[in-house]
Formats: structure tokens, C-alpha cells, sequence
């Protein structure tokens, strides 16, 4: 079995030698011999190479060198991919080509004629156009040659059904077609493990090792790694797509430099960071939160009286009923607990009791990471879209939303009552209501009195760390210092404002600006976040239920 690690090779070789021949791809567990500093995907990917492959192995980035350190005693050839795009780098590639080619020949043991490349490079030239050609007018066609020519399964959307969504950036599976086709959407892989992982322009050569080296070379949609600049108009232009997804690699730095280019294009786009080692569900809320905000709702005809927004939080479920008017008629709040549908049910049942309404009379959208077990729910919409439509429902000039929960914060930059960006920390419990429990626990000081108790600080302490588990060692080496419990609660609120804070700056976030959440009732966090980024911020009467009003709002929008 030939073993590759990137499109940038010589597929030609494989046919003409009519050997199996398969990528790499990420499994479930971590080679963990390779530096923490490599990519997540060579890290996930390396593991899957077996001690009988025969590998052809590019140098496409530094993360697939050093994972080579560690392959090179499997029979391997290690092909150099220049990163200029010039004659000299034709001749450079297409020499080591042809040692490709011998080597092979070589360890497969296989007398094989070139001219038996020459024709497979032929065939492989026409099957390119006709892919090219067939991504516009016949995708199951499409998926049909790119798996004859690359051995790799499609990944991608067939059914054109939903809104066009681009993916860019480095190799993805189908886990992230599946969450952008769940969102409304169909997915345009355009990443390295899609056809413009293959399609270029083929200039024939008599010489078929430099004709292969300038397909390698004059793909039309470059690798991140081989141009500062890569050609993302062309596609957008061609497949005019509704939002865009920038997948990329835990540890790659290659594919964020598209960040500055696609926001010059004003195109809706998110960036999903994906380690490998664990399901994508934190890009669902990610994904769906940006294709709600490129769509119109269509109103529809229904006889509700009462409309009920649940936001199914990791700590606490809220709930909101809102009249035809848009007027709170009930709001409440209880633990999730262990079951989410049934703290939901409670307070549903809570509502009509006290507003003394049948539940067919009302029509309920569901919010927050455990909207999806609402089963009495007749719409789910994600947190951010809600959080934006209810606090701009009671502060119609808001710019900025920060919003700080139990397992994550989000801040929402707000133009016209819409989001035009956000960023979003649900990896790490640094920013979050979490950080302030494990810091009560340690100083054994209830959460309710901790932030007027950070207030009495007289001297400004710092936590430098801006993990949470490091930052805990920090706070108990700051408690046997002698510093006093009001000192380290100070300390504490300051970490997460910074982290907060370059959230904000990220967004270009400005006033006014509205804190909601659990964590907006804590008045030190608050005066240090003000501090931080010099502005007043808003709190609302109740910064716990603003997403509930959302998705109520969210509802009645949709009534005729």
C-alpha cells in the first residue's frame, strides 16, 4: 500500500503502477511521541500509518517534516514541494520526480515502462478538466471522478438543498458537512481534502516528469502554506456562496491569513479550529449561529397567543413568555441539572400555570446547548442569535454583547439589531462563570458575595496565567503569601477580564456595551472589565434571561 500525506503529489504514478494507494487521515487517538506544538491533524493522522506502507511524504508544512522524523524507517521518499512557482522550481520538482518514479519502480518491484506514466498522465489531465467542468453542473458526477482519481472518499454535499456554504482552509471530514447540512446549508468543500485539492492548470511538456511537476505546482486554488495570498475570489465569484467556514487545524497557522482577505471580500464567514480528538460539536453552535444570520425569516400564520423562549444553559434554564405585543408576561429560572428536557418541562409547566394558558395556544423556541433535547419545542435557534435579538429588543443602540455563562463567553459585535461578528471561548474554562467557581471553592467564598468582596481590595495583585488550572496554582501560591482573600478575588476578576477583553478587541468591539449572563451580576467583574477596555457597560434587570426573551421574540416575529 502507497501511503500519502497531501494532494500536492504525483497521482499519475499510482495508476500507471496500479498499486493501491490511500491518504492519511486523522483517527481517534494521538501519536504522542510528536512535539505538543505539531498540528492536531499530523499529531491524530500518524498514528494511522502501518510498518509494511510504502509512503510518499511532501514537506507541505513544518508540522509534516517533523512527523516524517518519526516515518523514515518505513520505505519512504520524502518529495520536497518548492514553494515558488517559477522554472527554476519545474526543474527542482521534476528531478526529484523522477527519482520518485525509480524509487518506486524500486521497492514495489515493478519493471514498468514511462511511457505507461505518460498515458496515465494523460488520462489523469482529461479527468482533471472534466472535474472542473462537473463541480458546476453535476455533483455526483464530480464526487465519481475525484474518488477515481485521488482514492479518497468525497466530502462534500451532493444535493444542492439549503443555502451555498464554502468550506476553506486545511483537510475536514464529513462530521462538518453534516453540521453545515443540519444548519440549513450544503457544503462546497474547498479545502485540501476537496477537488481543488487536485484541479490546476496542466501545461503539456514532452518531458511528462516536468508536465507533472507544473500540475503540482499550478493549482488553482494554492496550499496556505505557498502563497500569502491565496486566489479565494475565483471560488467565491463562481460559487457565490451565503457564509463560509475557515476550517483549520489546531496549531496551523497557514489558513488564518484568509481571515483578513475574506473580511476585505465582506463575505459572512466563521473560523473553526478543530483539535481531532474530540467531535466537532462546538462548531454547531458556531456554524448555525452564522448561516441564521444570512437568512430571512419567512412569516407564517398560526393562532399562538403566548410566546415562550427556553434557554437551555449548561448551568441554569431560563424561561420567558412574552404577548402579541412583545411585553414579558413570565420569566423564571432553574438548574439544569442532570436532564434538560425535564427542567424545560418544569418550567412550562410553571408558565401556564401561572399565566393560566393551554400549551397549544402557545408556540415555544428553544435556545442554548440544550435546545436540541427540547423535544416540545417547535424551532431551536442558537444562543447568539437570540442573546442579539432579546438585549436589542431592550437597548435597540447596543454595538457590543458580551455574554459570560457557566461553561462559556461569547462577545457579538451588533450593527442594526443583527451580528456582523462574534468569537466564542467554549474550550476553556479561563473568561467563564467556571473560572469564578473554582476560584470560591478555593477561597471558600460564596460566588453571590465575590464580587463586592474583590471591591476592598488595597493592593493590585495580578494572575498572570490565562489557563484556568494553571491560574488555580497561581491563586493558592498567592493564598500562602499572606495576600488577603480580597487581593486574590481582585486578581481573579482582572484575568478574566483580560481574557474578555481581547474577545472585545477582536471584534472591534464598541459602545455601548451590554453585560449579560450569570456572571454580569457580579459587580467586580463588571468595574474591572470597564477598566479594561475604558468603557461604561449595561447590566439589565435580569442579565440571566436575555436569551430567553430572544428566542420568545424570536417566535413572535415569525406570526403574521
Amino acid at each position: 500500500m502507497i501511503v500519502y500525506n497531501c494532494p500536492l503529489v504525483p497521482y499519475e504514478f499510482f495508476h500507471a503502477l496500479k498499486v493501491p494507494f490511500k491518504r492519511i487521515e486523522p483517527g481517534s487517538m494521538e501519536f504522542r511521541k510528536l512535539h505538543p506544538n505539531v498540528c492536531s491533524f499530523c499529531r491524530c493522522a500518524v498514528s494511522s500509518v502501518l510498518p509494511n506502507d510504502v509512503l510518499v511524504w511532501t514537506d507541505s508544512c513544518d508540522s509534516m517534516r517533523r512527523a516524517y522524523d518519526f516515518l523514515n524507517q518505513n520505505r519512504s521518499f520524502h518529495l520536497h514541494i518548492p514553494v515558488k512557482n517559477d522554472e527554476l522550481a519545474v526543474q527542482s520538482l521534476s528531478r526529484d520526480l523522477e527519482k520518485l518514479w525509480g524509487f518506486l519502480k524500486a521497492v514495489l518491484h515493478i519493471d514498468m515502462p514511462l511511457s505507461e506514466l505518460e498515458k496515465a498522465h494523460r488520462w489523469f489531465t482529461e479527468k482533471l478538466i472534466q472535474l472542473e467542468r462537473t463541480m458546476g453542473e453535476n455533483l455526483n458526477e464530480a464526487k465519481t471522478i475525484f474518488e477515481q482519481l485521488s482514492n479518497q472518499k468525497w466530502t462534500g454535499s451532493l444535493a444542492k438543498n439549503g443555502r451555498p456554504v464554502l468550506l476553506l482552509g486545511s483537510w475536514t471530514n464529513s462530521e462538518l458537512v453534516e453540521i453545515v447540512e443540519k444548519a440549513g446549508g450544503f457544503a462546497l468543500n474547498a479545502t485540501c481534502s476537496g477537488p481543488y485539492g487536485l484541479i490546476a492548470d496542466v501545461q503539456p511538456s514532452q518531458n511528462v516528469f516536468r508536465s507533472i511537476a507544473r500540475r503540482i505546482l499550478n493549482r488553482k486554488l494554492s496550499c496556505g502554506r505557498f502563497a500569502s495570498t491565496r486566489e479565494l475570489k475565483m471560488l467565491i465569484e463562481r460559487f457565490k456562496p451565503d457564509a463560509i467556514v475557515l476550517h483549520t487545524a489546531k496549531f496551523c497557522d497557514f489558513y488564518h491569513f484568509d481571515e483578513q482577505l475574506l473580511r476585505s471580500l465582506k463575505v459572512p464567514f466563521v473560523t473553526v479550529e478543530n483539535d481531532f480528538t474530540n467531535a466537532l460539536e462546538q462548531a454547531r453552535t458556531r456554524i448555525e449561529a452564522l448561516l441564521e444570520g444570512t437568512k430571512s425569516r419567512r412569516q407564517v400564520s398560526f393562532g399562538a397567543s403566548y410566546f415562550v423562549g427556553i434557554d437551555s444553559g449548561s448551568t441554569s434554564t431560563k424561561i420567558v413568555v412574552v404577548n402579541n405585543r412583545g411585553d414579558i408576561l413570565f420569566e423564571q429560572v432553574c438548574r439544569t441539572g442532570a436532564d434538560p428536557k425535564e427542567s424545560a418541562k418544569r418550567l412550562m409547566i410553571q408558565a401556564t400555570k401561572h399565566l393560566k394558558f393551554d400549551p397549544r395556544e402557545s408556540f415555544v423556541v428553544a435556545t442554548g446547548y440544550g435546545r436540541d433535547a427540547i423535544s416540545f419545542a417547535h424551532e431551536r435557534m442558537t444562543e447568539l442569535t437570540c442573546h442579539a435579538v432579546g438585549v436589542t429588543h431592550l437597548y435597540p443602540d447596543v454595538k457590543t454583547i458580551i455574554d459570560v455563562g457557566g461553561q462559556d463567553s461569547k462577545v457579538m459585535r451588533i450593527e442594526n439589531g443583527k451580528i456582523v461578528d462574534f468569537v466564542m471561548n467554549d474550550k476553556c474554562a479561563a473568561g467563564t462563570g467556571r473560572f469564578l467557581e473554582i476560584v470560591s471553592s478555593i477561597l471558600e467564598t460564596p460566588l453571590q458575595i465575590m464580587g463586592k468582596e474583590s471591591l476592598k481590595a488595597k493592593t493590585q495583585l495580578s494572575i498572570s496565567s490565562v489557563c484556568a488550572v494553571f491560574a488555580e496554582s497561581e491563586i493558592i501560591s498567592l493564598r500562602s503569601k499572606g495576600y488577603s482573600k480580597q487581593e486574590i478575588l481582585w486578581a481573579a476578576h482582572n484575568a478574566i477580564a483580560r481574557r474578555l477583553g481581547t474577545m472585545y478587541e477582536r471584534v472591534k468591539g464598541r459602545p455601548p456595551v451590554v453585560l449579560t449572563g450569570g456572571v454580569a451580576l457580579n459587580e467586580g467583574l463588571k468595574r474591572a472589565l470597564e477598566s479594561l477596555i475604558d468603557v461604561e457597560i449595561i447590566v439589565p434587570k435580569n442579565p440571566v434571561t436575555t436569551g430567553a426573551l430572544g428566542a420568545a421574540l424570536m417566535g413572535l416575529q415569525q406570526k403574521l
